[in-house]
């Protein structure tokens, strides 16, 4: 396999964050270019692909289009929204799947998405100030999704620091902190859903990490699912073996099992200290070995 070949498996077929930046551009580009035609010539879509794939605030709209609560979050307004929401994706993503490892990008978006999702559909059917809107009130984007991974890295390594050309280095926390006050201020300015499903999402990122460190991982059902869906693909070869050779196999299977479990039961109680060490001090305090530890995880998961 050539150099070029071993990069792209890595950066994209490997990894679950470059995937959901590449399905959101994918989708982003395809939209565009359906309706732009439509745009140039003064004729209106046959279509809404926008309205379709969007999360509606009222009951009677969201039993119509029930899938919008999962693909609301995979649909951008415009180029710079995207380009904002990629690029924070991008860098928070990075941060968290060192720290927690690649295969809880996934989940964590869906799922913070979902929590934003249901939080905007809920604040606009108990708040009064939404009842005249509530009817034709809809949410796309995927800030929710963005700001439960970004709350999560925070939560799990507040000092974390990124540098900014204008700024210089600033810790995670003070950015989602500013994200944060941004949305509660700008509820009554406009975009009053789109700002209650970011801090939809902010939370469920903040209740991940807290129920991860207690031993309880929220995405436990996504990962039950996609084991599921893989298993139904999955081609089992019946062998015919005798009796002593099958025994010896199933006690050789038995010890190799527990030796795993043994060395996984170590690997877990070895990062439980490291993530307990991060959120006492910052990931700067980490010692060398224990920044190669943490990758070494990210890698193997």
């Amino acid at each position: 396999m050539s150099v070029w070949k071993d990069i792209k498996w890595q950066y994209v077929y490997g990894s679950n964050l470059i995937r959901l930046i590449l399905i959101n551009i994918a989708i982003f580009l395809v939209i565009n270019l359906i309706t732009l035609p439509f745009m140039l010539f003064a004729k209106q879509t046959p279509f809404d692909i926008v309205s379709f794939l969007s999360l509606y605030a009222s009951p009677h709209n969201f039993i119509r289009h029930p899938w919008g609560i999962f693909t609301y979050m995979f649909v951008q307004d415009g180029f710079w929204h995207i380009l904002w929401n990629m690029l924070a994706l991008y860098w928070f993503g990075q941060i968290l799947q060192d720290l927690i490892g690649k295969t809880k990008i996934l989940p964590l978006y869906i799922y913070g998405g979902i929590f934003g999702g249901l939080m905007y559909v809920l604040a606009y059917n108990i708040f009064p100030a939404f009842s005249e809107t509530v009817y034709i009130a809809n949410c796309i984007g995927a800030s929710a999704s963005v700001m439960a991974i970004a709350f999560a890295a925070a939560t799990i390594a507040p000092d974390y620091e990124l540098r900014f050309v204008i700024f210089g280095n600033i810790k995670i926390k003070w950015i989602v902190f500013a994200y944060l006050l941004f949305d509660l201020i700008d509820i009554q300015h406009g975009n009053a859903g789109g700002h209650i499903s970011h801090i939809g999402g902010a939370l469920f990122g903040y209740l991940y990490i807290y129920f991860l460190r207690k031993g309880t991982d929220l995405a436990r059902p996504f990962y039950t699912f996609t084991d599921y869906i893989s298993n139904l693909f999955s081609k089992e070869k019946n062998l015919k073996v005798e009796y002593k050779k099958e025994y010896a196999y199933t006690a050789k299977k038995q010890t190799t099992h527990t030796a795993k479990n043994n060395e996984t039961i170590n690997k877990q109680a070895r990062l439980d200290e490291i993530l307990d060490k991060i959120n006492r001090s910052s990931y700067d305090s980490l010692t060398k070995e224990e920044k190669e530890f943490l990758f070494k995880i990210s890698q193997e998961e």
